[in-house]
């Protein structure tokens, strides 16, 4: 566990180190920028429009270009032919707008106005000194094994994230809560708590103790795990946000071929939630900011776009879109067992397992269902469709692909989860996993191509809530991978994310030295 520092500095003397060390961070990015804009780069272009043009420098010099959508708008084409020309010329050359200038920080190209480029500096210090940064891993104290998806948060405040698959966390606050305390929860275990304020490791380490919890100790207020469910369903609109709500939430998506990644995409979103009451009101979603990579070198013939993404994590939300397990008229569909009791947040939750019954037309799912033994709230579900018959749901996820090619899934499984606030449950996590073999006809070998696309809610907003601009929504059917997307090097300093796996860190190295990126910064409205 973590050892606590009671003689902690005073606040001026931090702020004077982080002043000196953002200093110090600036004057080696300036002498990185005068080194990088001045290499000499050989480039030849033939009727390119600007927006390829500059994703052809990105690659070559293995940087990021930020810039506003608004330069590409009836632009020319681009042709030119350089062979050891300074990277500024060029970038004029292709530029030659004065009232743009370049400015690269770390591996960013940033084009801005030259009335702002000497605030540029002043607005990468800025978020070092108004932000603390908790970074972590969460692990069973008992075999020190780590705890995927965990929850952690303030406590009774709106603002949190998740664990990845390796039990680690990053999380970012604003100076104004400081003095707020973290809450660390993860099913089956009891709740750990840390003083921000008295948190003085660059790493944290935190280690949850398994809450066993016996049958005498909960009010079993039946023993018929469907009329249970039953009661929970009923219990919606009481356990449930009965205004609408505006959601933060980091999004994430990945598409792998054999094991190596291909595309891996972020996001920060904004989410319009309606109430849980509303039957005729859609949750919509648009971007606030987000970054991609994408490996050319793996991308091959084989053409499909999977269902998924933003939309597909907005329906996972099951409590609201009432999924066939939770739906009162096909709950005769299934079997319903009470298979454990657990705990969340230092309280009994029921665990009960569900599964199809045989010889149905329609392939249903099959999993788990997490209820609050005192509120009867329904705080997580994690299902999957049945390997045998896994099959059979093709034709739900291949939107698009080649005549030629032969798709088959093999795993698709999904989980969910609410976070409660001052009495009411809101969206937390939502994660889907989808596993498919792919086989061109002219090839012998298969190959199996992941998808992954998950959805972490870090803050939530029952005040300032404004349904969005229908220009500014996005489309239930957009392919993120394939989008062009807002993009600021400075704003994700200061973001809560989902760190990445291991094996996505090793992948975006490999990745990193064939780098195709999409950097767009949005216009502030």
């Amino acid at each position: 566990m973590l050892k606590l520092n009671h003689h902690i500095q005073s606040k001026n003397q931090i702020k004077i180190i982080l002043v000196f060390i953002c200093i110090l961070m600036l004057n080696i990015n300036g002498f990185a920028q005068n080194k990088g804009l001045k290499q000499k780069i050989s480039i030849q272009l033939k009727e390119v429009s600007l927006e390829a043009a500059l994703d052809s420098i990105a690659k070559l010099t293995n940087t990021y270009l930020t810039y506003n959508a608004n330069i590409l708008v009836d632009k020319p084409k681009v042709s030119l032919i350089a062979k050891e020309e300074v990277l500024y010329d060029v970038l004029r050359q292709i530029i030659p707008d004065a009232n743009l200038d370049f400015q690269l920080v770390n591996k960013q190209i940033i084009i801005v106005p030259v009335e702002q480029k000497e605030k540029l500096a002043q607005e990468i210090l800025t978020p070092q000194l108004n932000f603390k940064k908790i970074r972590g891993r969460i692990v069973n104290k008992k075999n020190r094994r780590p705890l995927s998806y965990a929850s952690i948060g303030l406590r009774g405040k709106a603002i949190g994230t998740i664990s990845n698959i390796e039990g680690e966390f990053l999380l970012n606050l604003q100076s104004k809560h400081f003095n707020d305390t973290l809450v660390f929860s993860f099913i089956g275990f009891k709740n750990t708590e840390f003083p921000i304020n008295q948190i003085t490791s660059e790493e944290l380490k935190v280690e949850l103790q398994e809450d066993f919890i016996s049958l005498q100790e909960v009010v079993i207020r039946t023993t018929d795990p469907l009329a249970l469910l039953k009661s929970a369903i009923s219990k919606i609109d009481q356990n449930y946000p009965d205004q609408a709500s505006l959601l933060t939430a980091f999004y994430r998506e990945s598409v792998s071929k054999n094991k190596n990644y291909m595309i891996y995409l972020e996001s920060i979103l904004d989410i319009y939630k309606s109430s849980y009451k509303s039957t005729n009101r859609v949750d919509m979603a648009k971007v606030f900011q987000s970054r991609k990579i994408y490996d050319s070198n793996r991308l091959d013939t084989v053409s499909l776009r999977l269902k998924g993404g933003v939309e597909g994590c907005l329906q996972l939300d099951v409590v609201k879109n009432k999924i066939d397990f939770l739906d009162p008229e096909n709950l005769h569909n299934y079997y319903f067992h009470l298979d454990d009791i657990s705990s969340f947040n230092n309280h009994p939750v029921y665990v009960i397992n569900f599964q199809p019954k045989a010889n149905l037309q329609y392939p249903l799912m099959q999993g788990n269902l997490y209820i609050d033994t005192r509120s009867l709230a329904i705080i997580r579900a994690e299902f999957s469709v049945p390997f045998s018959r896994v099959g059979e749901t093709r034709h739900r996820f291949i939107v698009q692909k080649s005549s030629k090619t032969k798709v088959r899934p093999l795993r698709i499984e999904y989980v969910v989860s609410y976070k409660n606030i001052n009495g009411k449950y809101y969206l937390n996590h939502t994660k889907g996993n989808l596993k498919f073999k792919v086989r061109h006809k002219r090839k012998f070998f298969a190959k199996i191509f992941e998808t992954s696309f998950e959805m972490a809610v870090t803050e939530v907003d029952t005040n300032n809530v404004e349904r969005f601009k229908y220009r500014e929504r996005l489309r239930p059917n957009t392919v993120m991978s394939q989008s062009r997307l807002p993009y600021d090097a400075a704003f994700w300093g200061s973001q809560n994310y989902i760190e990445p796996e291991e094996s996505i860190q090793q992948a975006l190295k490999r990745i990193n030295a064939n780098l195709q990126h999409v950097a767009k910064k949005d216009d502030k409205k």
